[in-house]
């Protein structure tokens, strides 16, 4: 067999600086023969970095083409103060006055770090001596302007003691400039102390240590460096450490980007809980002492606290180990297993539990961002969360109030599961999806991002949410017929929704093959998972389908019973189970698991077939994909491991009929 790798890429690089306005500043300059151009760095450099020099101008909206651009790479880190000379490969400066642009990114769309213009910035047409200055540049601080225009410049303060701000105040000023149509050929011997405001704290804190670590949460403590500093700046990043250490001079924000990481902490607090986090996933967490605040923040970058810890796959535990799927009683079984226990959470409190420690990612400036689940539209937000009206999400029932035989109100149970809540934008997604069945467009009425109404192949009104939702709203639709069937006496089931309520409404069909087709193809990732977990933990059941994808298999859900075969499902084309007819028997099995370093997939058929075996990993990313032929009677495939990341996988078995998953673990 062959294995493929995970499609992603992992590597050990020396990650560039990202610079802003105001982290270099140009000091001295020749347009004179031979040109040259002085800066000094206002914050540390990476080795690598690169940073591209035009005298080309800017119209307002681009750089122009007609002149040169040259780039100038850092060979090794450079610490801020660093006085550093170019000269100007293709790039040559003008006599009768041009202009300097430093930027990074892509000429088209440049992200600018200093500018200086020999003449007057201009407002109207640009030509090849003159330029507009970019609007994300400030005269006098992050850029220059001279008038009149003169060939050759120096700044002529030679003892330089501040922070950054202070600096480009400095050099930006005009007056401290020497400037002359006479080649400059001996520049001064500047000098640069950027720390004697802030001294660097002298240790780092030490002991950091993870707790209550689940799928869904962990939480973090450190011992304070002593002497103690001003505060701490903890960062985290998935999939391994951050690659970037905080720049002195800048005070970051709650949630803001750091290289690969985010922010998490920016103060004295030595212990954090860590919450919406995902099954499965490394993260990791460096702290750095600091000292100072603003502008005059000083933190000591070397050998911070350093630790990462992985997010538990799952809290399923036993939950399951009364529920035998080959039983003839495993409908009920399955049933009696999710309604109890289960602890009713009222609708009112879904922003205090989901939207609080759940639902949201962390959002520069101490904000979250909640996400649409049908649009993947996102909005910013500090917390608290509110709803409609004040803000555009709303609370979406997946199975519609309106469909519920038991007319649910705010009070009863199916109202509030939280299995089948999510937020949603309200005029946009939810209303729009009203009480209409679930189903793929193919004539378009409207559209909000990636949520579409319409008419679906047949001429059936359909709401259709983005794609990686369709799994997640198929398995919310089968639990809650699962869970709710039969509950004082009512019919759950998908033959009394589709032949009694939706008529009654004026709805189309609710199409259970679309669901089981959106749920093969959308698996369960990290998010549901850890989803499914974070709710147990507060209604003490879970949905058995995000658990046990294949059990999907075993039901008939128009009418809640199970197939004959104990395995059917539906494909994309008919197929013998579409029609009507049993799937042949197939049952699948992966052992030792959990494993290290490789493991045996048991496959166990009726008759003789061809399939495939796909294991992913919870993000749905294929890491095997194997073709097999399948004798009658019990098969076995040996699957080496070694390359697969530890973690939690996705067995999938398929014939053209049968479609049967099984959940495998790498330690």
């Amino acid at each position: 067999m062959t294995l493929a790798a995970c499609l992603f890429m992992s590597g050990s690089f020396i990650a560039q600086t990202v610079l802003t306005p105001g982290d270099i500043a140009i000091i001295g300059y020749n347009t004179d023969d031979s040109d040259v151009i002085k800066f000094v760095a206002l914050t540390d450099i990476a080795a690598t970095t690169q940073i591209k020099f035009t005298d080309n101008g800017w119209n307002g909206t681009a750089l122009a083409s007609t002149e040169g651009t040259s780039t100038w790479t850092a060979s090794a880190a450079v610490a801020k103060g660093t006085v550093v000379t170019i000269t100007m490969g293709t790039m040559a400066l003008s006599t009768s006055g041009d202009q300097v642009f430093a930027y990074q990114g892509a000429a088209t769309s440049p992200t600018f770090i200093y500018g200086l213009t020999t003449n007057s910035w201009v407002t109207g047409s640009i030509s090849s001596t003159t330029s507009r200055k970019p609007a994300s540049l400030v005269t006098g601080s992050t850029a220059l302007a001279f008038t009149p225009e003169r060939d050759n410049g120096k700044y002529n303060v030679l003892a330089n003691i501040g922070d950054k701000a202070t600096l480009l105040t400095a050099i930006g000023n005009t007056a401290n400039w020497v400037r002359t149509d006479t080649r400059i050929t001996t520049f001064p011997a500047w000098t640069f102390n950027m720390n004697t405001g802030t001294p660097e704290p002298v240790s780092q804190p030490t002991n950091l240590v993870f707790s209550d670590v689940r799928s869904y949460r962990f939480n973090y403590s450190f011992t304070s460096a002593a002497p103690a500093p001003d505060g701490y700046i903890v960062l985290r990043a998935e999939g391994g450490l951050p690659n970037t250490d905080p720049i002195d001079g800048t005070s970051y924000t709650l949630g803001q980007t750091v290289g690969n990481a985010i922010v998490i902490s920016m103060g004295a607090s030595t212990a954090q809980l860590q919450e919406s986090v995902r099954a499965g996933i490394t993260y990791g967490i460096r702290v750095y002492s600091y000292l100072g605040n603003g502008s005059t923040i000083n933190y000591r970058q070397a050998a911070p606290l350093s630790a990462t810890v992985t997010s538990n796959a799952t809290e399923m535990g036993t939950y399951y180990d009364s529920v035998d799927q080959n039983a003839g009683t495993f409908i009920a079984d399955l049933q009696n297993r999710i309604r109890s226990p289960y602890a009713k959470v009222t609708y009112d409190n879904y922003d205090e539990t989901m939207m609080t420690h759940f639902a949201f990612s962390d959002a520069p400036g101490g904000q979250r961002t909640a996400t649409c689940v049908y649009s993947g539209q996102n909005y910013n937000y500090t917390p608290p969360f509110t709803w409609y009206t004040s803000t555009p999400f709303s609370r979406e029932h997946t199975w519609c109030v309106s469909w519920t035989p038991s007319n649910a109100t705010s009070g009863t149970n199916e109202y509030c599961d939280q299995h089948h809540l999510f937020p949603t934008y309200q005029n946009e997604a939810n209303a729009v999806r009203s009480n209409h069945p679930l189903g793929v467009v193919t004539t378009l009425i409207s559209s909000f991002v990636d949520g579409k109404y319409g008419y679906d192949v047949n001429g059936n009104l359909v709401y259709e949410p983005r794609n990686n939702q369709k799994g997640d709203a198929a398995r919310a639709l089968l639990y809650m017929s699962l869970r709710y069937n039969g509950v004082n006496g009512y019919d759950w089931t998908f033959d009394h929704l589709n032949q009694v309520t939706l008529p009654a409404m004026g709805e189309d069909a609710q199409d259970i093959n679309t669901l089981i087709l959106w749920h093969n193809q959308d698996l369960p990732d990290s998010y549901e998972m850890s989803r499914n977990d974070y709710i147990q933990s507060i209604q003490q059941n879970r949905n058995p389908f995000i658990d046990h994808p294949e059990w999907v298999a075993a039901i008939d859900f128009n009418n809640l019973s199970l197939y004959n075969a104990g395995m059917a499902q539906l494909e994309d084309e008919p197929t013998e189970a579409s029609k009507g007819l049993a799937a042949n028997p197939v049952m699948i099995g992966a052992w030792p698991n959990p494993t290290q370093d490789q493991t045996t997939i048991s496959i166990e058929s009726d008759r003789e077939t061809f399939g495939s075996i796909m294991i992913t990993d919870m993000m749905g990313r294929i890491c095997v994909n194997q073709n097999i032929q399948v004798q009658s009677g019990f098969n076995q495939l040996m699957v080496d491991l070694n390359s697969l990341s530890v973690g939690t996988y996705l067995v999938i078995y398929h014939d053209g009929i049968n479609t049967i998953h099984t959940r495998l673990i790498k330690e």
